[in-house]
Formats: structure tokens, C-alpha cells, sequence
């Protein structure tokens, strides 16, 4: 296995590549949310032709080079290799940033002209796209290719979440940068908040949209303490940190709440920031734990204490947080929807651990009104049906509004399948759930 997230060099990239068997029916296709044709595109770098395998890549993943470095292979293709069945599997995620980045820094392929659908004598049908993160882009993107009229509709410009929330030492700016300069010639980006009125009126004006909003509002502990200074929701603190704003306010003991992906990219960030301590603190186990193996190995690496079987009682301060009072959980025989144990408090274990700094990271929920009022599953995300309808006729929505927070590779995906289905009703069929 290669250094994850290492540049290659050439030489390296085609020994890696060679390694690979060329499976038919190739598994990692299938466990690929986006089914690049992996084979293919590593049989190119293995020939040199790296402009050629950066093109298969972007066939099927139009966020070529932010997948290439935050895409977690460990979860999807890389762990369907059928190569590691004989020593380790193929470094996937590696050759696809080699080639992608070599095709950025190179220069992209052109693209050939994308059809105007209809004829001369009818205005083309317009798609409103709400939301420029990935599936937003992704969905804008398909159905300009398939002849469509796009208006991307975010207050914040193209790139959602991998912009103002992953981390830079994960993802900088510049490599999300090359992704959304290849795709905005080809989008109407227009920089407007949507609000209930504003969607009442895309509606009457396009003829479908299409919702990419994400979640953006962190859930909170409702405990007492909570809006002492020094205490961050976990999107404002990594957005802030991404701005540089925190970079003289981190405190020196810090304590994230959570057991996600997320919290893990906010302690790993504190670290960064200059902590000398960091712990994450978790009312399950490690088993229990909703995160990328290869994510919790780094945040480990980088000095992260965490702390199982954990829960959070109230946080302590007067005007600023000084500390969190804390209390051991167990594990019970019963289980949650999810099938995890569920975590029971032990009556007098309680505890204190100083804080100058915590952050919140125990989840998301939809922020948009608007979007709450279409009817959300018992998670609390927007319903849609397998075709990604919601119960308005011609409104679809994908990524993490609809699944919760997920992978970038998995809401590119959804903006893709929702863009087939917006054609298909666009050519005349319904669009409801039943």
C-alpha cells in the first residue's frame, strides 16, 4: 500500500499500476458510489497516458481532484480490490489524484459542444439548482450535459461543504479550486439565498429544481453551559478555522464532543491549531464508532486522547467555559434502529475534565425551512423516494439533506442519478411520491 494521500511520482504511479489484475466485472466498479471504470483508467496510467485516465475518472466523477485526496478508500473501492486478496490491495485513491493532478497542472481536455435540447421554436427547459456543494454541482453539471439550462443558486459560491468545512491539511482550496474552474463554464452560478418565498418562486419560474442544500444546522447538547464562550458547534469552528480566524483563540485543553467523522476532523484540526491537548470524549465504544478507520488512525497519530464510553453532563464557566462535567456510560443489550448498543449512564461516576475550548460535533439537521416542510423520514432528513422525488412534482434533492452527512463521492452520485431522473420527467413523465 502506498503513503495515502502522497503525490507519486511517475515511475511510481506505473509500478503501482501494474500491479493491478484487470478483474472482470471488476468489484471495485461496483463498491465506487460514482463506478468510475477503475480498470480502465489504471490500465492508461499504466501506459503513460495519464490525460487519457484523468478523462475516464471525470466521466464518471466531475470532482475528480477533491475525491482523489478526501474520497475514503478504505470504505469503497480499495476494500473491494480483489488484489489484496493476494498481498495488499491496489492504491486507487493514489493513482487517481496522480492523474488527475497531472491533467490540472497540464492543462484540461476540451470538451466537445453540449446539445441544446428542443428545437428552434420553444425556449430550452431550465433546471434551478439549489446548493453548490457536490451534489448540487454534480446534478447542475449532468443535465447541462444532457442539454439543459442550469442556474446554480448558493449565497456562498461552488463547493459547499469540501470549501468551508474539511480541513485544509485534507483539502486545500487550490485542489478544490481545479475542480470547480473545469465545471464553471458550463454553470450559471448565481450567488442568492433561497428562502420560503424565494423557492416558491424558482418553482413557478424553472421547470424543476433540484435541491442540494445539505443539512447546515449543528444539533446541540442541551446541556447546561452551552453558550459559554469558548464553546463552538463544530461547523462554526472548522469554518472558522478554514478562514484562519481561530488561529490565536484555540485554548490549550480542548474537548471534542462526538463519534463521527466530523469530531475527528475537529480534534485533528485543535492539534493543528497549536492544543496541547485534545480529547474527544464518546458515550459508546470504539465499535460503535461511525467514522473512516484510516480517519481515526490519523486523528490518533496527531495526539488525539479519546475517551469511550463517555457522556457529557454540563459544562462549566462563568462568562468563559473552564471545564466539562462528565459521567461513564455502559453498554446495554438493547439496541438502537442503527442496531448499536445503547449506551447507559453508571449513577455515581461522574467526573470533571478542564476545558478552555469544546466543540459540539454530535450531528447535523436541515437548517432550510423550506426544505423541512416537504417531509422529512424519522432521522429528520428530506424524503425522497428511489428516484430521488420529493412530494412536490418536479422537485428532487440528493446528498447529505437526504442520507445525512456522507461521503463527497456518495453525494456526487446522487446529483448524477437525480439528474437522469429530472430528465426523464422533464420528458414527460410524472414526478410524486406515492
Amino acid at each position: 500500500m502506498m503513503l495515502a494521500n502522497a503525490m507519486l511520482t511517475e515511475q511510481q504511479a506505473r509500478t503501482e499500476a501494474e500491479r493491478c489484475l484487470f478483474c472482470f466485472d471488476a468489484p471495485c466498479i461496483h463498491a465506487c458510489p460514482a463506478h468510475i471504470d477503475i480498470p480502465t483508467f489504471i490500465g492508461m496510467v499504466r501506459s503513460g497516458n495519464t490525460r487519457g485516465a484523468a478523462e475516464v475518472v471525470k466521466t464518471s466523477n466531475l470532482l475528480a481532484n477533491t475525491c482523489g485526496k478526501v474520497c475514503p478508500e478504505d470504505v469503497f473501492c480499495q476494500s473491494a480490490c480483489s488484489r489484496g486478496k493476494v498481498d495488499t490491495s491496489i492504491s486507487i485513491r493514489e493513482l487517481h489524484l496522480y492523474a488527475t493532478q497531472q491533467e490540472a497542472a497540464r492543462g484540461y481536455s476540451p470538451l466537445a459542444p453540449f446539445p441544446v435540447r428542443g428545437d428552434a421554436s420553444a425556449a430550452p427547459k431550465r433546471v434551478a439548482v439549489i446548493g453548490g456543494g457536490p451534489a448540487g454541482l454534480s446534478c447542475a453539471f449532468e443535465l447541462a450535459k444532457l442539454g439543459y439550462r442550469c442556474d446554480l443558486f448558493d449565497p456562498a459560491g461552488a463547493g459547499g461543504v469540501p470549501k468551508k468545512t474539511i480541513p485544509s491539511f485534507r483539502l486545500s482550496l487550490r485542489e478544490l479550486r481545479t475542480d470547480v474552474d473545469f465545471l464553471s463554464p458550463h454553470l450559471s452560478l448565481k450567488e442568492e439565498a433561497v428562502d420560503v418565498q424565494g423557492f416558491d418562486r424558482l418553482r413557478e419560474e424553472y421547470n424543476a429544481l433540484f435541491l442540494g442544500v445539505g443539512l447546515g444546522l449543528d444539533k446541540r447538547l442541551r446541556i447546561s453551559g452551552e453558550g459559554l464562550k469558548g464553546v463552538y458547534p463544530v461547523l462554526e469552528f472548522l469554518e472558522a478555522a478554514k478562514s484562519g480566524e481561530l488561529s490565536a483563540k484555540i485554548g490549550r485543553q480542548v474537548v471534542v464532543v462526538g463519534g463521527g467523522n466530523v469530531s475527528l476532523d475537529a480534534a485533528a484540526t485543535a492539534r493543528r491549531l497549536g492544543a496541547d491537548e485534545v480529547v474527544l470524549i464518546y458515550r459508546r465504544g470504539e465499535a460503535e464508532m461511525k467514522v473512516w478507520r484510516s480517519e481515526l488512525e490519523e486523528a490518533r497519530r496527531q495526539g488525539v486522547e479519546i475517551r469511550f464510553l463517555t457522556s457529557p453532563l454540563e459544562i462549566i464557566g462563568d462568562d468563559f467555559v473552564c471545564g466539562i462535567r462528565c459521567r461513564r456510560t455502559r453498554l446495554s443489550d438493547e439496541r438502537d434502529v442503527s442496531g448499536r448498543r445503547i449506551p447507559v449512564e453508571v449513577e455515581g461516576s461522574d467526573f470533571v475534565m478542564p476545558a478552555d475550548t469544546i466543540v459540539v460535533a454530535i450531528g447535523e439537521e436541515i437548517k432550510s425551512d423550506f426544505v423541512r416542510s416537504l417531509g422529512v423520514t424519522r432521522k429528520g432528513f428530506l424524503m425522497v423516494d428511489e428516484r430521488y422525488r420529493t412530494a412536490l412534482p418536479g422537485v428532487f434533492a440528493g446528498g447529505d439533506v437526504i442520507s445525512g452527512e456522507g461521503t463527497i463521492v456518495q453525494a456526487v452520485a446522487h446529483g448524477k442519478a437525480a439528474a437522469r431522473s429530472i430528465h426523464h420527467f422533464l420528458s414527460g413523465k410524472t414526478s410524486r411520491i406515492q
